[in-house]
Formats: C-alpha cells, sequence, structure tokens
C-alpha cells in the first residue's frame, strides 16, 4: 500500500466546543462526560495534538457554542427554541449560576488547557450543532485555501459528527480524531468511530 500523506499547508484542525460547561468542574454538561474524559485522557490528548501542530498545519480554529445573555432575550419569548433553552436553564444548573453558555459566567469559556494561542483562530457564533451553520467557518476553511479538515472536540455524537458530516457534504476531506474527542459513554463514542 502506498504512503498516504496530508498536504500540511492545506490542512486545518477544529475544536468544537471546548468549553467550561462541557470540560470544567460545576460545568452544565461536565456531570455527563467527566468519566470519558478522565479514563480516555481526552484533554491532554488534545493538548499534545495542538503543541504538535502548530506552526505545521496551515490552521487552527477553535469554534465554542456562542454564549446567551441571561433569560435568553435573543428569542421570542414562548416560541419553540425559546421553550428548548427554558429546559437548559431550569435544568442544567451550573456551579456558577443557572443555565448553560450564560453570558459573563465561566461556562462559555474556553478552558485553560486548550487557550487559543497567537495564530489561532476563534470562530465566533456557533448556535448549532453543526459548526459550519451559523459561523463564518466555510469562509476561513476555503480563504485559506484548506482541503483537509481535522475534527476535534465535544461532544462526538452531537456537534463533532454534525460538523464532520457538514465539511464532507461542502467537499472537504474529513478526518475525526478520535483520542480528541469525547462523549458522554464509551458506546456512544464507539458507535460514532
Amino acid at each position: 500500500m502506498a504512503d498516504f500523506k496530508i498536504p500540511k499547508d492545506k490542512t486545518a484542525i477544529v475544536l468544537i466546543e471546548p468549553q467550561n460547561d462541557f470540560l470544567s468542574e460545576g460545568g452544565t454538561m461536565y456531570a455527563h462526560i467527566r468519566e470519558q474524559l478522565a479514563e480516555r485522557r481526552v484533554i491532554a490528548n488534545l493538548q499534545e495534538l495542538l503543541t504538535q501542530a502548530r506552526g505545521r498545519v496551515a490552521k487552527i480554529f477553535y469554534c465554542p457554542f456562542h454564549p446567551f445573555d441571561p433569560g435568553f432575550p435573543e428569542l421570542k419569548k414562548g416560541g419553540p427554541a425559546c421553550e428548548g433553552l427554558r429546559g437548559i436553564e431550569m435544568d442544567m444548573k451550573a456551579d456558577w449560576g443557572t443555565g448553560a453558555w450564560l453570558r459573563g459566567t465561566p461556562g462559555p469559556e474556553i478552558i485553560k488547557e486548550l487557550t487559543p494561542q497567537p495564530g489561532d483562530v476563534v470562530v465566533e457564533g456557533k448556535k448549532t450543532l453543526d459548526a459550519f451553520h451559523s459561523t463564518a467557518l466555510d469562509y476561513y476553511l476555503r480563504a485559506n485555501e484548506i482541503e483537509y479538515v481535522v475534527f476535534t472536540g465535544f461532544h462526538t455524537d452531537w456537534c463533532v459528527e454534525s460538523s464532520a458530516r457538514s465539511a464532507y457534504d461542502k467537499g472537504y476531506r474529513v478526518i475525526v480524531i478520535g483520542d480528541c474527542t469525547a462523549t458522554d459513554t464509551q458506546e456512544e463514542q464507539d458507535f460514532c468511530e
């Protein structure tokens, strides 16, 4: 079999939702993913990958989930989207406040272990599972002449998989690094790999 080499100058790493609400004690989703993070050493794996990749791949993009203002004033009161978020606000209490991804709390902040470095790009505006849907990610990838998109991050079976499928549909060559992704259970992770 011939060696397969990925052109570094045509490759970007996309890190999905490396935020406190998912990855830090007290986060609204942390209790669900904590065991997988520890058992599989996902954050340490990500740190190692990013350290080795900086200066070697064309770009590293961070796609955090967009924060909401308390009470979700961005959404129509009583609308279907607001009803869904009301459940998040009531059911997902964080140590630093009530509700997930609330602006002004540590929840939506990127965890310290994965702090973006000079040259990394934080893509703002992610409001859905798919990192392409409400952001400029596709524009940034095309502007940098990226052909290969390497996905990492959280949750594998939700946002990572949705974004990877979207990238494939847009014509990118897609790679998902299993050791640098995590979700709530090993069974769910295995299903994605």
